[in-house]
């Protein structure tokens, strides 16, 4: 399925952006008059590692061996009992252990607006700005994204579905653009205090018409299950599966000269500690990627390992 939106989106992205700042800053003030304590801020720093088989031209995020670190800075604008404004500024960098790969410095803003519909029902409108994120098509891009999403949540379940409208300027030597979408749901079933059973799907398309080689599909179908195992501690395992295809790629070493389709299994499992809330906090992740592809360059399994410590405030 492909999508077309016209090249003014960005513009209207960014004047959708401005009237969110202002229309916050109008809303504090009000809500000062009636709220005694309209602003609530919180921050996150974190320090992470990875040790992985993957290279960094394979995939997206960071999945190859370095070492990184992360701020966050955010606040809480409070409008009323069921309206609120988020205002988010992230700080990243990533240094890869691989010589050829630099280090990957990255900056990110949002601002989202989630308002209470009522008791089960919850609407959320976001825009999102990123510099320099590694991304599947690409080692660097800049990316301006706007999207919504709807929850229903009722006792111990509870529904996601979000969209996403996103456009991408790459910094490489042969620059280029492109914009797509991603679509998600999520149902999340809750056991008792840190436990729960969550389900993901997700769909993204992204094109390019000056490179077509960036032009891809991709779904993603995840379960994952969180049991509490001591106090403070929280043993997860989770199963995840991913397909994709690109527009304009052959497959390397395919008789039929198909364009390439990449696919993996990873089982995993994850060691988590520390309050979801504020304090000290850990993770320790390790996934074993059963990979398939009809290119002969990508078709070998991979373990990627990780650790996380960080304290939120």
């Amino acid at each position: 399925m492909r999508i077309h939106f016209p090249s003014s989106l960005r513009a209207s992205a960014k004047g959708l952006f401005s009237a969110l700042v202002f229309a916050s800053l109008g809303g504090v003030a009000s809500a000062q008059d009636n709220t005694p304590d309209p602003l609530q801020f919180d921050g996150l720093v974190e320090i992470r590692g990875v040790e992985s088989d993957i290279d960094f031209d394979q995939n997206d995020d960071i999945d190859s061996s370095g070492i990184g670190a992360r701020v966050r800075l955010g606040v809480d604008f409070v409008l009323s009992e069921k309206t609120e404004i988020r205002a988010e500024a992230e700080g990243r960098i990533f240094e890869f252990r691989d010589d050829n790969r630099g280090s990957l410095e990255t900056g990110i803003v949002r601002l989202q607006v989630t308002h209470q519909v009522s008791d089960e029902v919850q609407l959320r409108g976001y825009a999102r700005r990123f510099e320099n994120i590694a991304v599947l098509e690409a080692f660097s891009a800049d990316q301006t994204s706007l999207g919504a999403r709807f929850q229903w949540q009722k006792g111990n379940d509870r529904i996601r579905l979000t969209g996403e409208y996103r456009e991408r300027d790459y910094d490489t030597s042969i620059g280029g653009d492109s914009d797509g979408y991603r679509v998600a749901a999520q149902y999340n079933r809750r056991l008792g205090t840190y436990h729960w059973v969550r389900f993901d799907l997700r769909h993204e398309d992204n094109q390019s018409a000056d490179e077509p080689r960036r032009s891809y599909n991709r779904q993603v179908a995840k379960v994952k299950y969180s049991v509490p195992i001591a106090k403070r501690l929280r043993f997860r395992p989770s199963l995840e599966y991913r397909q994709w295809d690109y527009d304009a790629r052959i497959a390397q070493g395919d008789p039929n000269g198909a364009l390439r389709e990449d696919s993996y299994v990873a089982p995993a499992v994850e060691l988590a500690w520390g309050r979801s809330t504020r304090g000290l906090y850990a993770t320790a992740s390790a996934e074993y990627r059963f990979k398939q592809s009809n290119d002969e360059r990508f078709d070998d399994d991979a373990i990627r390992a990780g650790v996380r410590i960080g304290y939120r405030f």
